[in-house]
């Protein structure tokens, strides 16, 4: 019993030193550690908001739904009052930028945690068993990689309104089921090749065994880039759903854009250009973020870019 502690123990520290050495060779990329300050960043402006609120900010003026403020003339241009003015709609625009945050990282996550569980189960399965087990699996994420994420989604929106994390849901499972499982059904079958699987076959190791303890930790890596890069699909193709109000998330960046626009043609006001360049460079940094956390991940895990 002893020895078994012992072993665990000693599997638990190697883990802990391989996630340190990986994490500190992300960091060492610098386009990581630009992602990663972005990230945080709009972290904090999901958290912020709320805060605000409930102590700075009135509702009846910087609610991002139905606030007004009566003593400008909309679009206002930044004032210490409004730091990034008003839309078309006297709205102040920072209050929406960022109450928007939230709707956008609910997309993210449901996406990004539904398309790794997926791929992950999908092609750890599929790269184990092979024969017939894997053949029906690999027919499934076939017919699914005929059907891209964001498009499909849209088309979905288009029928049904959903809410943030029905978006992030649907998207999840187009791109797990698809192109998420092939991937990783590719590098698992590179890693059941290996030699340590053969060793832990003759050391006794089940079938449970391997897939749980060897397998699958092998793909986790793969399975967070993927899941980085899953998040940027999901954000773009939300952005794009919400300025056609084709979600039930009236405050979003895309819906920024769109209500900026369309309230400009209906009254003809002066263009928010505040709202319209910040809802924009908005939902482009926040993808960029997750796509820059991918590049240096992907620097990682590719010795021929860690030669470069």
């Amino acid at each position: 019993m002893e020895a078994r502690v012992k072993l665990l123990l000693e599997r638990l520290r190697a883990r802990r030193r391989s996630m340190g050495r990986t994490l500190r060779a992300v960091l060492a990329s610098p386009t990581a550690v630009v992602g990663f300050a972005l990230i945080l960043l709009f972290g904090l402006a999901a958290i912020v908001h709320p805060i605000l609120m409930k102590t700075v900010w009135p509702a009846k003026v910087y609610d991002p739904l139905t606030g007004y403020d009566f003593s400008v003339m909309p679009p206002a241009p930044p004032t210490s009052a409004h730091l990034l003015g008003t839309d078309s709609l006297g709205r102040d625009v920072l209050s929406m930028i960022l109450a928007a945050a939230k709707p956008a990282w609910i997309v993210a996550l449901v996406a990004a945690g539904v398309t790794g569980v997926l791929a992950t189960f999908i092609g750890a399965i599929g790269a184990f068993f092979r024969g017939w087990v894997d053949g029906v699996l690999s027919h499934i994420s076939d017919a699914f990689l005929m059907l891209p994420a964001p498009i499909f989604v849209l088309i979905v929106s288009e029928q049904v309104e959903l809410s943030p994390w029905q978006f992030g849901l649907v998207f999840g499972l187009i791109n797990g089921l698809g192109a998420g499982a092939i991937v990783l059904r590719s590098q698992g079958l590179k890693v059941m090749a290996e030699p340590f699987i053969e060793a832990a076959r003759v050391s006794g190791g089940g079938g449970f065994h391997i897939l749980i303890r060897h397998l699958i930790p092998q793909l986790l890596p793969l399975t967070v880039l993927y899941m980085m890069l899953s998040v940027v699909g999901a954000i773009v193709a939300h952005g794009f759903a919400a300025f056609f109000g084709q979600t039930e998330s009236l405050v979003s960046w895309g819906a920024i854009v769109f209500f900026g626009v369309t309230a400009y043609r209906s009254f003809g006001a002066a263009v928010p250009w505040t709202a319209l360049i910040a809802a924009s460079a908005a939902l482009s940094l926040f993808a960029g973020s997750f796509y820059l956390v991918s590049s240096g991940l992907q620097e990682v895990l590719d010795p021929r870019l860690r030669a470069r």
